[in-house]
């Protein structure tokens, strides 16, 4: 083992294994140590989610260099992170609501990040199992 380097990386977890990938790629002489299977601690225990779209400008392009980093991690390494785009729908039951989803929009807008309205008949037509029946409407980004 080696017992100098330029970055030592504690933690196997998400940001552990994503901060040593990063370095690594970046040229840096990187170790990373785990005291257990890389992944079993809380990043095991996490639902997955990788929301594209933030009400923050900054995270929002964080958030999709993540997306984008996932999407080509496989023909990179040749291993399969389970990474899937299901899209992200976001309904609304009041006025209210529906105006915080119109600022949604504006600020998805300025970062590039696709989206789309729905009203309740739309939102019936793709997911039948919704009961749409108190919805306004809904923001939808398919890209999440």
């Amino acid at each position: 083992m080696k017992t100098h380097v330029k970055a030592l990386v504690v933690g196997g977890g998400a940001v552990g294994t994503g901060i040593a990938y990063h370095l690594a790629k970046a040229g840096w002489d990187t170790m990373l140590v785990e005291r257990d299977e890389l992944t079993s601690g809380s990043t095991w225990h996490a639902a997955g989610l990788l929301p594209l779209f933030n009400m923050s400008y900054a995270t929002t392009h964080i958030h999709k260099y993540s997306v984008d980093f996932y999407k080509q991690l496989e023909a990179e390494t040749g291993l399969n992170a389970g990474f899937a785009v299901v899209g992200n729908l976001r309904m609304a039951q009041t006025d209210a609501r529906m105006d915080e989803y119109m600022l949604y929009s504006s600020v998805a807008e300025t970062a590039g990040v696709y989206h789309e309205f729905l009203t309740p008949a739309q939102i019936k037509e793709r997911w039948p199992l919704i009961r749409t029946e108190d919805l306004k409407g809904a923001l939808f980004h398919p890209q999440d």
